[in-house]
Protein backbone atom coordinates (compact mmCIF):
# COMPACT_ATOMS: atom_id res chain seq x y z
CA UNK A 1 0.00 0.00 0.00
CA UNK A 2 1.83 3.39 -0.94
CA UNK A 3 -0.29 5.52 1.38
CA UNK A 4 1.30 4.05 4.44
CA UNK A 5 0.28 6.93 6.60
CA UNK A 6 -3.67 5.87 6.35
CA UNK A 7 -2.43 2.49 6.21
CA UNK A 8 -1.32 3.04 9.93
CA UNK A 9 -4.20 4.87 10.78
CA UNK A 10 -6.97 1.89 9.63
CA UNK A 11 -4.77 -0.65 11.56
CA UNK A 12 -4.73 1.46 15.10
CA UNK A 13 -8.14 2.38 14.18
CA UNK A 14 -9.21 -1.53 14.47
CA UNK A 15 -6.72 -2.65 17.00
CA UNK A 16 -8.88 -0.07 18.86
CA UNK A 17 -12.57 -1.27 18.02
CA UNK A 18 -11.01 -5.13 18.44
CA UNK A 19 -10.09 -3.38 22.06
CA UNK A 20 -13.17 -1.88 22.97
CA UNK A 21 -14.88 -4.72 21.92
CA UNK A 22 -12.96 -7.12 24.46
CA UNK A 23 -14.15 -5.71 27.44
CA UNK A 24 -17.99 -4.91 26.49
CA UNK A 25 -19.13 -7.59 28.83
CA UNK A 26 -17.04 -6.43 31.44
CA UNK A 27 -17.53 -2.48 30.81
CA UNK A 28 -20.05 -1.97 33.89
CA UNK A 29 -16.86 -2.75 36.33
CA UNK A 30 -14.87 -0.13 34.69
CA UNK A 31 -11.59 -1.89 35.42
CA UNK A 32 -8.30 -0.78 34.10
CA UNK A 33 -8.83 -1.87 30.40
CA UNK A 34 -12.13 0.48 30.22
CA UNK A 35 -10.03 3.68 31.68
CA UNK A 36 -6.93 3.12 29.72
CA UNK A 37 -9.17 2.98 26.67
CA UNK A 38 -11.20 5.75 27.48
CA UNK A 39 -7.67 7.96 27.99
CA UNK A 40 -5.21 6.68 24.91
CA UNK A 41 -7.60 6.47 21.81
CA UNK A 42 -7.85 10.06 21.57
CA UNK A 43 -4.22 9.52 19.50
CA UNK A 44 -6.00 8.93 16.30
CA UNK A 45 -6.97 12.87 16.98
CA UNK A 46 -3.44 13.79 17.33
CA UNK A 47 -2.79 11.48 14.59
CA UNK A 48 -5.40 13.29 12.51
CA UNK A 49 -4.33 16.93 13.53
CA UNK A 50 -0.28 16.08 13.08
CA UNK A 51 -1.58 15.23 9.04
CA UNK A 52 -3.93 18.18 8.94
CA UNK A 53 -1.28 20.38 9.99
CA UNK A 54 1.10 18.71 6.96
CA UNK A 55 -1.45 18.85 4.54
CA UNK A 56 -2.00 22.44 5.63
CA UNK A 57 1.92 23.31 5.18
CA UNK A 58 1.59 21.37 1.62
CA UNK A 59 -1.20 23.77 0.22
CA UNK A 60 0.43 26.86 1.50
CA UNK A 61 -1.13 27.10 5.38
CA UNK A 62 -2.47 30.61 6.32
CA UNK A 63 -1.25 32.02 2.54
CA UNK A 64 -4.05 30.06 0.87
CA UNK A 65 -7.70 29.38 1.63
CA UNK A 66 -7.63 25.40 1.56
CA UNK A 67 -4.28 25.92 4.11
CA UNK A 68 -6.69 27.71 6.01
CA UNK A 69 -9.35 25.26 6.07
CA UNK A 70 -7.17 22.23 7.14
CA UNK A 71 -5.19 24.43 9.43
CA UNK A 72 -8.50 24.81 11.28
CA UNK A 73 -10.00 21.61 11.45
CA UNK A 74 -7.24 20.31 12.55
CA UNK A 75 -7.04 22.48 15.55
CA UNK A 76 -11.01 21.05 16.10
CA UNK A 77 -9.31 18.11 16.55
CA UNK A 78 -6.74 18.95 18.83
CA UNK A 79 -9.55 20.63 20.81
CA UNK A 80 -11.61 17.62 20.79
CA UNK A 81 -8.58 15.46 22.20
CA UNK A 82 -8.70 17.80 25.14
CA UNK A 83 -12.10 17.66 25.73
CA UNK A 84 -11.48 14.03 26.12
CA UNK A 85 -8.06 14.53 28.04
CA UNK A 86 -10.15 16.45 30.64
CA UNK A 87 -13.02 14.21 30.89
CA UNK A 88 -10.92 11.48 31.79
CA UNK A 89 -9.02 12.93 34.08
CA UNK A 90 -12.50 14.04 36.08
CA UNK A 91 -13.47 10.65 35.64
CA UNK A 92 -10.80 8.34 36.41
CA UNK A 93 -8.98 11.19 38.23
CA UNK A 94 -11.26 12.75 40.02
CA UNK A 95 -13.53 10.57 40.74
CA UNK A 96 -16.30 12.55 39.43
CA UNK A 97 -18.97 10.55 36.87
CA UNK A 98 -20.83 12.60 34.27
CA UNK A 99 -19.07 15.86 34.87
CA UNK A 100 -20.97 17.64 32.69
CA UNK A 101 -20.99 20.72 31.99
CA UNK A 102 -17.80 20.75 33.27
CA UNK A 103 -14.11 22.59 31.86
CA UNK A 104 -14.00 19.35 29.02
CA UNK A 105 -16.77 21.07 27.32
CA UNK A 106 -14.99 24.62 26.58
CA UNK A 107 -12.76 22.74 24.61
CA UNK A 108 -15.40 19.97 23.34
CA UNK A 109 -17.59 23.19 22.53
CA UNK A 110 -14.59 24.99 21.17
CA UNK A 111 -13.87 22.28 18.65
CA UNK A 112 -17.16 23.44 17.76
CA UNK A 113 -16.73 26.73 17.33
CA UNK A 114 -13.42 26.18 15.24
CA UNK A 115 -15.43 23.04 12.79
CA UNK A 116 -17.71 25.99 11.92
CA UNK A 117 -14.79 28.56 11.01
CA UNK A 118 -13.12 25.63 8.93
CA UNK A 119 -16.64 25.07 7.62
CA UNK A 120 -17.00 28.59 6.25
CA UNK A 121 -13.29 28.89 4.70
CA UNK A 122 -13.77 25.59 3.26
CA UNK A 123 -17.20 27.57 1.64
CA UNK A 124 -14.91 30.15 -0.05
CA UNK A 125 -12.90 27.43 -1.59
CA UNK A 126 -15.55 26.00 -3.53
CA UNK A 127 -17.08 28.82 -4.81
CA UNK A 128 -20.30 29.52 -2.72
CA UNK A 129 -19.79 32.87 -2.90
CA UNK A 130 -20.05 32.80 -6.64
CA UNK A 131 -22.94 30.20 -6.88
CA UNK A 132 -25.22 32.46 -4.54
CA UNK A 133 -25.49 34.69 -7.85
CA UNK A 134 -27.47 32.31 -9.06
CA UNK A 135 -31.36 31.60 -7.73
CA UNK A 136 -30.77 27.66 -7.58
CA UNK A 137 -27.44 27.97 -5.33
CA UNK A 138 -29.19 31.08 -2.83
CA UNK A 139 -32.27 28.09 -3.13
CA UNK A 140 -29.43 25.31 -1.67
CA UNK A 141 -28.05 27.72 0.59
CA UNK A 142 -31.40 28.43 2.56
CA UNK A 143 -32.94 25.32 2.33
CA UNK A 144 -29.96 22.77 3.44
CA UNK A 145 -29.48 24.82 6.97
CA UNK A 146 -32.68 25.38 7.39
CA UNK A 147 -33.52 21.46 7.29
CA UNK A 148 -31.32 20.17 9.05
CA UNK A 149 -32.22 22.98 11.81
CA UNK A 150 -35.52 21.86 11.69
CA UNK A 151 -34.32 18.34 12.17
CA UNK A 152 -31.94 19.02 15.33
CA UNK A 153 -34.44 20.90 16.74
CA UNK A 154 -37.18 17.98 16.48
CA UNK A 155 -35.28 15.30 16.81
CA UNK A 156 -33.43 15.95 19.58
CA UNK A 157 -34.41 18.94 21.58
CA UNK A 158 -38.23 18.64 21.12
CA UNK A 159 -39.69 18.18 24.51
CA UNK A 160 -36.40 18.39 26.16
CA UNK A 161 -36.44 19.31 29.37
CA UNK A 162 -34.35 22.27 30.34
CA UNK A 163 -33.22 22.71 34.00
CA UNK A 164 -33.50 26.46 34.13
CA UNK A 165 -31.52 26.77 37.78
CA UNK A 166 -28.56 25.52 35.47
CA UNK A 167 -28.11 28.13 32.56
CA UNK A 168 -24.82 26.71 31.24
CA UNK A 169 -25.84 23.31 31.02
CA UNK A 170 -29.17 24.61 28.97
CA UNK A 171 -26.97 26.59 27.00
CA UNK A 172 -24.70 23.24 26.08
CA UNK A 173 -27.66 21.24 25.58
CA UNK A 174 -29.19 23.84 22.59
CA UNK A 175 -25.81 24.82 21.33
CA UNK A 176 -24.34 21.59 20.87
CA UNK A 177 -26.72 20.35 18.11
CA UNK A 178 -27.65 23.32 16.97
CA UNK A 179 -24.49 25.00 15.87
CA UNK A 180 -23.54 21.42 14.95
CA UNK A 181 -26.00 21.45 12.44
CA UNK A 182 -24.97 24.85 10.87
CA UNK A 183 -21.15 23.65 10.71
CA UNK A 184 -22.76 20.73 8.36
CA UNK A 185 -25.06 22.83 6.58
CA UNK A 186 -22.76 25.04 5.83
CA UNK A 187 -20.10 22.06 4.09
CA UNK A 188 -22.93 20.31 2.29
CA UNK A 189 -23.80 23.63 0.92
CA UNK A 190 -20.51 24.38 -0.29
CA UNK A 191 -20.32 20.85 -1.67
CA UNK A 192 -23.54 20.86 -3.57
CA UNK A 193 -22.66 24.29 -4.81
CA UNK A 194 -19.31 23.48 -6.06
CA UNK A 195 -20.16 20.07 -7.94
CA UNK A 196 -19.32 21.76 -11.48
CA UNK A 197 -16.12 23.49 -10.24
CA UNK A 198 -13.88 21.29 -8.62
CA UNK A 199 -12.38 18.69 -9.97
CA UNK A 200 -12.91 14.73 -8.93
CA UNK A 201 -10.07 14.33 -6.68
CA UNK A 202 -11.37 17.73 -4.55
CA UNK A 203 -14.63 17.21 -4.10
CA UNK A 204 -13.82 13.74 -2.64
CA UNK A 205 -11.61 15.34 -0.30
CA UNK A 206 -14.62 17.45 0.51
CA UNK A 207 -16.82 14.83 0.61
CA UNK A 208 -14.70 12.97 3.63
CA UNK A 209 -14.68 16.20 5.77
CA UNK A 210 -18.81 16.26 5.13
CA UNK A 211 -18.67 12.53 6.23
CA UNK A 212 -16.51 13.23 9.27
CA UNK A 213 -18.51 16.47 10.25
CA UNK A 214 -21.84 14.39 10.09
CA UNK A 215 -20.38 11.41 12.35
CA UNK A 216 -18.72 14.56 14.84
CA UNK A 217 -22.34 15.31 15.27
CA UNK A 218 -23.75 12.48 16.02
CA UNK A 219 -20.62 11.70 18.67
CA UNK A 220 -21.18 14.70 20.19
CA UNK A 221 -25.19 14.82 20.53
CA UNK A 222 -25.25 11.61 21.85
CA UNK A 223 -22.76 12.32 25.04
CA UNK A 224 -24.64 15.25 25.61
CA UNK A 225 -27.63 13.18 25.45
CA UNK A 226 -26.55 10.78 27.20
CA UNK A 227 -25.19 13.15 30.14
CA UNK A 228 -27.71 15.27 30.64
CA UNK A 229 -29.95 11.93 31.85
CA UNK A 230 -27.47 10.62 33.66
CA UNK A 231 -27.02 7.38 31.07
CA UNK A 232 -23.60 7.73 29.98
CA UNK A 233 -21.06 5.33 30.85
CA UNK A 234 -17.51 5.44 29.74
CA UNK A 235 -16.09 2.48 27.34
CA UNK A 236 -19.71 2.02 25.91
CA UNK A 237 -20.94 2.97 22.51
CA UNK A 238 -20.56 7.11 23.23
CA UNK A 239 -16.64 6.17 22.99
CA UNK A 240 -16.95 4.08 19.86
CA UNK A 241 -18.89 6.87 18.14
CA UNK A 242 -16.03 9.35 18.98
CA UNK A 243 -13.68 7.36 17.84
CA UNK A 244 -14.99 6.67 14.08
CA UNK A 245 -15.56 10.48 14.55
CA UNK A 246 -11.50 10.89 14.81
CA UNK A 247 -10.75 8.55 12.43
CA UNK A 248 -13.27 9.76 9.81
CA UNK A 249 -11.70 13.15 9.81
CA UNK A 250 -8.16 11.85 10.54
CA UNK A 251 -8.35 10.10 7.07
CA UNK A 252 -10.17 13.51 5.23
CA UNK A 253 -7.13 15.31 6.18
CA UNK A 254 -5.10 12.52 5.48
CA UNK A 255 -7.21 12.69 1.95
CA UNK A 256 -5.99 16.00 1.12
CA UNK A 257 -2.31 14.98 1.79
CA UNK A 258 -2.55 12.76 -0.25
CA UNK A 259 -4.35 14.91 -2.95
CA UNK A 260 -1.47 17.62 -2.69
CA UNK A 261 1.57 14.42 -3.61
CA UNK A 262 -0.68 13.36 -6.53
CA UNK A 263 -1.15 16.18 -7.92
CA UNK A 264 2.69 17.31 -7.32
CA UNK A 265 4.10 13.99 -9.16
CA UNK A 266 2.12 14.41 -11.97
CA UNK A 267 3.51 18.12 -12.75
CA UNK A 268 6.49 16.09 -12.13
CA UNK A 269 6.05 13.67 -14.40
CA UNK A 270 4.61 15.66 -17.28
CA UNK A 271 7.22 16.05 -20.22
CA UNK A 272 8.28 19.88 -21.05
CA UNK A 273 6.21 21.23 -23.80
CA UNK A 274 8.64 21.37 -26.93
CA UNK A 275 10.39 24.34 -27.54
CA UNK A 276 8.72 26.85 -30.69
CA UNK A 277 11.02 26.06 -33.56
CA UNK A 278 13.01 29.13 -34.37
CA UNK A 279 11.80 31.15 -37.45
CA UNK A 280 12.96 30.18 -40.81
CA UNK A 281 15.06 33.11 -42.30
CA UNK A 282 13.87 34.69 -45.28
CA UNK A 283 15.27 34.27 -48.80
CA UNK A 284 17.20 37.36 -49.29
CA UNK A 285 15.31 39.87 -52.04
CA UNK A 286 16.84 39.87 -55.36
CA UNK A 287 18.19 43.65 -56.00
CA UNK A 288 15.78 45.09 -58.22
CA UNK A 289 18.75 46.92 -60.63
CA UNK A 290 20.78 43.64 -60.88
CA UNK A 291 19.59 42.08 -64.33
CA UNK A 292 20.41 38.10 -64.99
CA UNK A 293 23.75 37.77 -66.50
CA UNK A 294 25.44 41.16 -66.10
Amino acid sequence: MKNKPQLALTLAFLAFVVWWASFQHVVTKQGLSVQWFGGTYGVLALFGAVAGFTAAHKWGGFKTVLGKALTLFSFGLLAQEAGQLIYTYYIYGAKIQIPYPSWGDAAYFGSVLIYVAAALVLSHLSGVKFSLKENKGRAVAVLVPLVLLSASYWIFLYHHQYDTSKPLTVFLDFGYPMVQAIYISIAITAYLLSLKMLGGVMKNGIRLIVLALTVQYVADFNFVYQSSRGTYLSGKYADLIYLVSYFAMATALLKFRTIHNGLRKKVQATPPAPAAPAPTPEAPTPDANTTEGA
